[in-house]
């Protein structure tokens, strides 16, 4: 008989324990993303596809990495993602929003809990939803600020049930803005360097510039001279070309090379239609770090602070090297990060 009641108890429990998982996984959870939609996702997400690779690396750095199923091809060459996250190589890529080779039939093969992509492409969000089920959450658009960037990280995290994770990326970030930010902001408007931005990734051209206002230009404490708009094209983003008598016209203070540029110091330098430039002629030409595209947690961070102390080295007498390890290593847990961008793609030791 008391065997008899130990096994009806064992096999209560064992229902009641079975009933609360199948509830947990069943359970959903309300997301706002950054464009103001409502989305309503698995409260136990195990699957994820990001059209977004700076959703990529906010994920990786979230340590929701491993749950990552699909990306877009850009996640795939991004050499900040593939030191941190080799696996990326392996998995599928399903086709890129910004550049219409995005493949339905992969999304719904691999059948995510959830897709990230940027908030240009809500109309892609709504079609995959309306057609395919599966709730997507955008992420910025474009970044006018650092909270723009923190909202998105505070978004994702939220999404794949990472908040704690994501307070801790978010308030490194903000606090090393802020201590960067609270030693330039004494400098007068007069004396702020003038700088340009030039040569996407992967392009040797010259003559294609950053527009907008750019987070770490701004917040080191610099002025972007080919600044228009913060209106991002979904498919060219932040850059546009310009001409030899435009830069000649600006003749800017400092001339800065987008870190994945095939471009180097030399090669400006060395230009012979450039050599009239005030920052040619006073060598103040400098590659900064930078990913593939979009913003990365911690280059963010380590591009800001390189460049204040490019522009301000009177100001700024912190170890760059030894805070951009440090940085690297909070964010991502790997050590290197920054000596590796440096020897192998040009990056201006600082």
């Amino acid at each position: 008989m008391r065997l008899l009641f130990y096994y009806l108890l064992s096999c209560i429990v064992l229902q009641v324990l079975f009933a609360g998982s199948l509830a947990q996984s069943d359970q959903k959870i309300g997301v706002v993303d950054f464009n103001g939609r409502e989305v309503e996702v698995s409260g136990n997400i195990t699957s994820i596809v990001s059209l977004d690779p700076d959703a990529t690396r906010i994920l990786i750095a979230l340590g929701a990495g491993d749950l990552i199923k699909g990306v877009e091809a850009t996640s795939k060459s991004c050499p900040v993602t593939n030191r941190v996250f080799p696996q990326v190589q392996a998995l599928p890529d399903v086709g890129s929003a910004s550049q219409g080779t995005l493949s339905l039939e992969k999304l719904a093969k691999i059948k995510p809990d959830v897709v990230f992509l940027r908030g240009l492409h809500q109309d892609t969000a709504e079609k995959i939803q309306s057609e395919l089920k599966i709730p997507c959450v955008c992420t910025y658009g474009s970044v006018k600020d650092v909270e723009d960037y923190l909202k998105t990280i505070r978004i994702i995290g939220k999404t794949v049930s990472r908040e704690n994770r994501s307070a801790e990326i978010s308030d490194l970030i903000e606090d090393k803005m802020a201590e960067i930010n609270n030693i330039v902001s004494s400098v007068p408007d007069s004396q702020k360097k003038r700088v340009l931005y030039i040569a996407p990734p992967f392009t040797k051209d010259l003559l294609r510039v950053i527009y907008n206002q750019h987070l770490s230009v701004y917040n080191a404490g610099g002025i972007n001279v080919a600044y228009s708009g913060d209106k991002i094209s979904s498919g060219s983003g932040p850059w546009k070309s310009v001409s030899l008598e435009q830069v000649a016209g600006w003749d800017p203070d400092m001339i800065f090379i987008h870190g994945l540029s095939f471009i180097g110091v030399q090669d400006v330098l060395n230009n012979s239609d450039w050599k009239d430039l005030r920052a040619v002629k006073d060598q103040k030409v400098y590659k900064v770090f930078a990913v593939s595209t979009g913003y990365d947690p911690s280059m963010i961070v380590l591009s800001t602070m390189q460049m204040a102390k490019i522009m301000y080295p009177d100001r700024l007498n912190f170890d760059f090297q030894k805070e951009a390890d440090q940085v690297c290593q909070q964010i991502y847990g790997v050590g290197g990060l920054p000596e590796f961008m440096e020897s192998e793609y040009g990056i201006t030791r600082t």
